[in-house]
């Protein structure tokens, strides 16, 4: 028996990926010690794993000029947001509560970056690390033209971000990173929770790249929720979620009302448990359902299509249950999810810039009445499904964490 420390971003889209695969190392026989924020402590708890947990100020981040999640016009904002955003609040909670056990492997999550080696280095342990959306070849950022920032922004970024590095490196005594280095998959094994038929540039990473499909495992969190399609009014449904970061959106919630409150369709709202909707009270239309949150996982298998933010997370549980997607776009790595999901045939782009009742519900029709998009949603679902799941993750984990545990660590001078 093994133990291991599991450090996560701790947001939705990171966490529930992780579960069935620390379920099933604790079935193993695994020691798991997961990290993370109290506000997860009840779902990883039912994997069996014991739960440390820290503070972090998600809102206040999120709210922060420079690091508020944004389409990234350069590498180097994504490079600043992981390392200021992440890294820096993060890995000093996780060393203060681990500091006096120790370990035998790490898995942490590829956002965290080089706070993963961080740990791996200074507890003097294997690492894997844990992939929670596409495998980036590049930073996100780096698709766009290097005239999308002037010098003087780009220089700025740069010299912010290394002295947050250079102030991490010495507190700890460890190097420093180069900067395209913060951002990085370290560890002999990386786990990618998607297939390769829908990972894009596939034949541009190495064999350390193990694709396992999606990690779908019960929330026990999640609340009860039963809809009879049987006895609707309409042939077909349709979930709405922005995910839960960026859900307290009433300005959209408000267009969706006004684009389809005239069509033969039910509709099932999740609109955040922080968003307020009683400005909307008096205007959620008859062929609404609308919850602060929902059990995702159970909705998915009762709709026909999916109006969301192209999180990887919600992306990837509905297309493990081939559902197709009209997709909006926001932050971070939606674009490039969005766009893979547009190539393979499996739902459409609405530009947030353009967004407008009419837009949007022409979008959803489209998805509905063309049975291609159900075709390619159900080829990609097919490949998450048969890419061997979190049982498979745990056992190439565990295979490769054995052999580095039997090779010598090097020493530093």
């Amino acid at each position: 028996m093994a133990r291991v420390l599991v450090v996560i971003t701790p947001a939705e889209g990171h966490i529930n990926p992780s579960l069935g695969l620390v379920q099933q190392l604790v079935k193993c026989g695994e020691e798991v010690t997961y990290v993370c924020t109290e506000e997860y402590r009840k779902r990883i708890e039912a994997t069996g794993a014991k739960v440390l947990t820290y503070t972090y100020a998600r809102g206040s981040f999120a709210d922060d000029p420079v690091l508020k999640p944004i389409i990234y016009k350069h590498p180097y904002q994504f490079i600043q947001f992981v390392l200021r955003g992440l890294i820096e609040p993060v890995i000093p909670e996780v060393f203060a509560l681990t500091e006096q056990d120790s370990y035998d492997y790490l898995i942490y999550d590829y956002l965290l970056g080089w706070g993963g080696q961080m740990i791996a280095e200074r507890l003097g342990i294997p690492a894997v690390c844990s992939i929670t959306s596409f495998a980036f070849v590049k930073p996100l950022g780096s698709e766009h033209d290097v005239d999308g920032l002037d010098d003087e922004e780009i220089q700025s970024i740069y010299e912010s971000t290394m002295n947050t590095a250079r102030q991490l490196a010495d507190r700890y005594q460890l190097s420093v990173p180069d900067i395209h280095d913060i951002f990085k998959a370290y560890g002999r094994l990386k786990i990618v929770h998607t297939s390769r038929y829908f990972q894009p540039q596939v034949e541009e990473l190495d064999d350390s790249y193990i694709f396992t499909g999606s990690s779908i495992v019960p929330r026990t969190d999640a609340p009860d929720f039963l809809l009879d399609r049987h006895q609707l009014p309409y042939a077909h449904t349709v979930y709405i979620s922005l995910g839960s970061i960026l859900n307290n959106n009433i300005d959209f919630y408000k267009l969706c009302f006004e684009a389809f409150r005239n069509e033969p369709i039910q509709f099932i709202l999740s609109s955040g448990k922080d968003t307020d909707m009683e400005p909307l009270a008096g205007h959620i239309p008859d062929n609404f359902i609308v919850k602060p949150y929902l059990p995702q996982l159970e909705v998915l298998q009762q709709v026909d299509a999916f109006i969301t933010h192209a999180g990887m997370n919600s992306t990837s549980e509905a297309l493990y249950y081939d559902v197709p997607l009209v997709m909006i776009p926001l932050t971070s790595d939606q674009p490039m999810v969005a766009q893979q999901v547009q190539e393979l045939g499996a739902g459409v782009i609405v530009d947030k810039n353009e967004l407008a009742p009419a837009v949007l519900r022409n979008a959803l029709l489209e998805v509905l009445n063309q049975s291609s998009y159900k075709q390619h949603a159900r080829a990609i679902g097919e490949s998450l499904r048969q890419a061997g799941g979190y049982e498979r993750a745990a056992e190439m984990v565990m295979n490769v964490v054995s052999k580095a545990q039997s090779e010598p660590i090097p020493t530093r001078n």
